[in-house]
């Protein structure tokens, strides 16, 4: 399955997709796309809905069967032919966490450094 976080619009309120293929036959394949939309709940959390806002089919045959190249990945290939079907674009990607351990490892070094300094 691929799952891909996306940029909510007024005319579909989408916050993630999730694409998986549902049929294949020779020179082409169908995929089953799903929609799923956030909500703000009376805590006032955002939430994701229970139920999907959009379910869809993504059939993959003739030209964008033949276009289906090395270019991308496929799972980068089916995702970008599933936003364009919806009318989505991918949301930003957010800084991992492992990004914050970098910087507190270069902190140690400093610190190396220092020790160094006294000796």
């Amino acid at each position: 399955m691929i799952e891909i976080n996306t940029i909510p619009t007024a005319e579909l309120n989408v916050s993630k997709i999730a694409v998986s293929l549902n049929s294949a036959q020779e020179f082409g394949m169908q995929f089953s796309v799903v929609g799923w939309g956030k909500f703000t709940n009376p805590e006032g959390e955002d939430v994701w809905g229970t139920t999907p806002l959009v379910s869809t089919l993504l059939n993959v045959t003739g030209p964008t069967w033949d276009a289906w190249g090395s270019e991308v990945s496929d799972s980068e290939y089916i995702g970008n032919l599933s936003l364009d079907l919806l009318g989505l674009q991918r949301a930003p990607v957010e800084e991992e966490e492992s990004d914050d351990v970098t910087v507190d490892d270069s902190s140690d070094e400093d610190a190396d450094d220092s020790e160094e300094a006294a000796e």
